[in-house]
């Protein structure tokens, strides 16, 4: 189990190199979130700016999907590079400093909470991973998803249903509007 958390007190002012592998265990992913296959790969850097602590790096490994059309698990490769902010509560950052108060750029970073002198990357990682889901994942472009009589998969099999009529229900609409626009006689 990798260790995702680190103390402010041991990055030095020229930052921290973390290479590690981080599986569903570490990130506490649990069945509603991706799936890994294996592990993933974590490189980062934590750096000690002036209130602030910044981690950029990269988290790399397959992800587990399943597809939209024809409901069949596959992986998918993952390359998320990611960038945050870490701050003690009731720090400000210098750009948020400079800004007067009430001033919508003193609240404009979005940074994540040091808790008691840690750094902790799981919380974070997991957001970026969530994140970086696509909203319809396809095994591929052309994927010809399940029977809608029968629930074959069709890139399995083909089936003997009938294909079934996928009229649009505006169909009336796009009729009743095409007899508007005919010319009276």
């Amino acid at each position: 189990m990798a260790s995702l958390s680190f103390s402010v007190k041991d990055v030095p002012p020229e930052g921290t190199r973390v290479a590690c592998v981080v599986g569903k265990e570490d990130l506490q992913l649990d069945d509603n979130d991706p799936g890994i296959q294996d592990v993933l790969a974590l490189t980062a850097t934590i750096r000690a700016e002036e209130a602030d602590f910044l981690v950029e790096g990269e988290l790399n490994g397959l992800l587990l999907h399943e597809c939209v059309r024809c409901l069949e698990t596959f992986a998918a490769s993952a390359d998320l590079s990611f960038q945050a902010v870490y701050r003690e509560p009731g720090r400000r950052g210098a750009k948020e400093a400079e800004a007067a108060p009430g001033d919508s750029r003193a609240e404009e970073t979005d940074a994540h909470s040091v808790i008691e002198q840690r750094i902790e990357l799981q919380e974070m990682l997991r957001e970026q991973l969530i994140l970086s889901i696509p909203m319809q994942p396809l095994c591929s472009e052309g994927c010809q998803g399940l029977c809608q009589v029968c629930g074959q998969n069709l890139n399995v099999q083909r089936c003997g249903c009938k294909e079934v009529n996928t009229r649009s229900p505006f169909a009336i609409l796009q009729a009743a509007f095409k007899q508007s626009q005919k010319p009276l006689a």
